[in-house]
């Protein structure tokens, strides 16, 4: 470690281990996997490893490969293999995590859980007015890049800990 390199306290890695969990544990891992095994019924080993290979084991290597190689983003991991290729990959990354999948899962599991049972089967509407607002939500804790940690990892995440524990609580002081 140089004279430049700050050693980090407990506290540093309590706030980025939770940016971790809210990165990788939204509302979606906390759903699907209930989902899944229903569906799977007697299957459900199968169904289990190929969701902890993908859920868990993919994006845990991903952390690792950015930690070791100490690149500084996606595009260093892929430089090796030609900046072509780094291109290309950053380039399929994102769009994967984001327009064309993983952010529009979003929005529509938050809706579909939290806010669809409680309205009307004919409200065509509710989907767009929640996206937006969850969308702007979104952006105004994104906006200042230098934010991002200390509003995920000290903000939302502790406050999405607190209210997965009172789920919790509440399923089993009385369970259905």
């Amino acid at each position: 470690m140089n004279n430049t390199e700050k050693k980090m306290t407990f506290k540093d890695y309590a706030v980025v281990s939770s940016l971790l969990f809210g990165l990788f544990f939204g509302a979606g891992n906390l759903i699907f996997p209930l989902h899944l095994g229903q569906l799977a019924g007697h299957n459900w080993g199968p169904a289990a490893l190929g969701f902890l290979v993908t859920g868990v084991l993919l994006p845990l290597l991903s952390v690792l490969a950015i930690a070791i190689t100490r690149a500084k983003g996606v595009y260093d991991v892929g430089l090796p293999l030609g900046t072509g290729f780094a291109l290309t990959f950053m380039v399929l990354i994102h769009a994967t995590i984001g327009p064309l999948f993983g952010t529009p899962r979003t929005a529509t599991v938050a809706y579909a859980v939290g806010l669809k049972p409680f309205l009307g089967a004919d409200n065509s509407w509710g989907l767009l007015l929640f996206s937006a607002l969850f969308f702007g939500a979104a952006f105004a804790f994104s906006y200042r890049e230098n934010d991002i940690l200390s509003n995920v990892g000290k903000v939302l995440n502790p406050l999405f800990l607190a209210l997965l524990t009172l789920v919790f609580v509440v399923a089993f002081a009385s369970p259905l």
